[in-house]
């Protein structure tokens, strides 16, 4: 038995050695296949690593090709624009072609193109546009700014949708001599209205805000500082009307050609100020039956972290609403034009559906009215006060010596010179608490600031007759590139 039992165990043990050496050899096998592999894999990872090198050299390559290509390219529109220019005012009358996308400026540009159509040395030629405030979203509302020449009995064609697929195409085949722009943000328009691509012709610029109030925010991508006097409009300009000698003492300073296109006319919109008929959209009497205060409320649409930083709609709406349902006042929201499409951002601090909520309550009171469209210089006519977080609100009431509430929210952006001075015209409060007892002291006291209104407005903004200057600075001029005359009209055309 026990001699069995070892042979049993030995041809196990001999068994299992015969399969350990096996494994060895299948081990080593795999082993040299691994390590082959792993040869492999290197050999691959050298191949890649060259590959990769060799296609950012010729990435490198193609992008340095296409960057001189696009230099070439802009070479080229630069040549042929400089030299499309030299032939303008070849005819008698001189054809302008406004080009209008933010309607609610309109009465910067209103007078003037009266002036011109009136003219017989002038053909003045309006076109409607699609907008997109701040460069967001799609371009829309073109039938907005249409609305709103008509209601002004403006004649203008309609640069929209199907009908006028190229506008820059469009554009040039009016042919004109003249370009103004509305704006100096080429992100509000269709991207074929960009400056560089519109200075075949003599472009000229009247800003829609009377003047700049804050030292902007510099844009490092045009290497501008100041776009309020140098921005890439600005620099490709013929000329640019503003409104007082200290915003052309800003473009000498700041300006990369020192201001040497810019003029002093004043502002054709302090004119169509003075001239408004008080029109006020709230009907229903108070509750004795008498006249209640008026209040128009201004909203700027920099309410988010960025820009200027001035808005507080998202702040103050609920206040202001639970103060016009108290009832013993009427309040009209004019909210600047790109509040309503700030709201649709994802950064913004107040959601679209927060805002329809509040705009529902809103509307619902018998006190209270919006007014979204170009035709707010009648309200402010007839308004008794002015609340606003700025910007143009800060300045346009003083026009008409109507008393003017800065709700000043912390932390935006420094004023300049000319900001302090128009600030000083304004009572400044912090809350709507505060903003309600001034209005009642102006109410029963009158405006102790109206004295420094009337200063700001005749130094800041000139005598009436803005659009008239305009039109002899181009006269004179159209004239001097004509060869008709020896010299330009100057720096200061008051």
């Amino acid at each position: 038995m026990l001699v069995r039992s070892v042979r049993q165990s030995w041809s196990t043990l001999r068994s299992l050695a015969h399969r350990i050496v096996g494994v060895d050899e299948r081990t080593q096998r795999l082993e040299s296949v691994l390590d082959g592999l792993v040869r492999r894999v290197g050999a691959l990872r050298e191949q890649n690593a060259e590959l990769a090198r060799r296609t950012d050299e010729l990435e490198r390559a193609v992008a340095g090709r296409g960057d001189a290509h696009s230099r070439s390219l802009r070479v080229l529109n630069d040549t042929v624009n400089l030299a499309t220019r030299r032939g303008a005012f070849a005819r008698p009358v001189a054809r302008v072609v406004f080009l209008v996308h933010h309607i609610e400026a309109w009465d910067s540009l209103d007078e003037l193109f009266a002036a011109m159509a009136a003219s017989p040395d002038f053909d003045p030629v309006v076109v409607s546009l699609p907008r997109r405030f701040g460069g967001v979203g799609p371009l829309r509302d073109e039938d907005v700014v249409h609305a709103g020449l008509a209601e002004r009995g403006v004649p203008h064609l309609r640069a929209v949708g199907d009908r006028v697929p190229d506008v820059l195409r469009f554009v040039k085949l009016l042919e004109p001599d003249l370009v103004v722009r509305q704006s100096q943000w080429d992100r509000d328009v269709d991207e074929g209205l960009a400056v560089e691509l519109l200075s075949f012709a003599r472009l000229c610029l009247v800003p829609y805000e009377t003047m700049n109030l804050v030292v902007n925010v510099p844009e490092p991508r045009s290497g501008t500082t100041n776009t309020a006097v140098d921005s890439e409009l600005h620099r490709a300009a013929w000329l640019v009307f503003c409104a007082n000698e200290e915003s052309r003492r800003a473009a000498v300073r700041d300006g990369v050609t020192a201001g040497r296109q810019f003029r002093v006319v004043g502002h054709p919109k302090a004119d169509v100020l003075r001239a408004a008929e008080p029109s006020w959209p709230v009907a229903t009497a108070g509750p004795s039956g008498g006249r209640r205060p008026r209040v128009v409320w201004s909203s700027h649409h920099s309410i988010g972290q960025g820009w200027t930083r001035f808005g507080l709609f998202p702040e103050v709406a609920e206040d202001m609403l639970a103060w016009a349902r108290e009832g013993d006042v009427e309040i009209v929201w004019m909210p600047h034009p790109a509040l309503r499409p700030y709201l649709e951002r994802p950064e913004s601090p107040c959601p679209v559906e927060r805002y329809a909520d509040w705009r529902t309550r809103w509307d619902a009171l018998g006190n209270t009215a919006v007014v979204e469209s170009e035709r707010y210089a009648p309200v402010l006519a007839a308004t008794d006060v002015v609340i606003t977080d700025g910007l143009s609100m800060l300045v346009e009431p003083q026009v008409l010596t109507t008393p003017v509430v800065f709700l000043e929210r912390a932390g935006h952006r420094p004023f300049t010179e000319v900001g302090d001075r128009v600030v000083a015209g304004t009572h400044v409060v912090d809350d709507v608490a505060s903003a309600r007892r001034v209005v009642e002291k102006v109410r029963t006291d009158g405006d102790d600031l109206a004295s420094v209104q009337r200063r700001n407005v005749q130094e800041l903004l000139g005598a009436p007759g803005a659009a008239e200057r305009i039109l002899r600075v181009l006269r004179d001029e159209i004239a001097a590139v004509r060869g008709l005359s020896s010299a330009p009209s100057g720096q200061d055309a008051r």
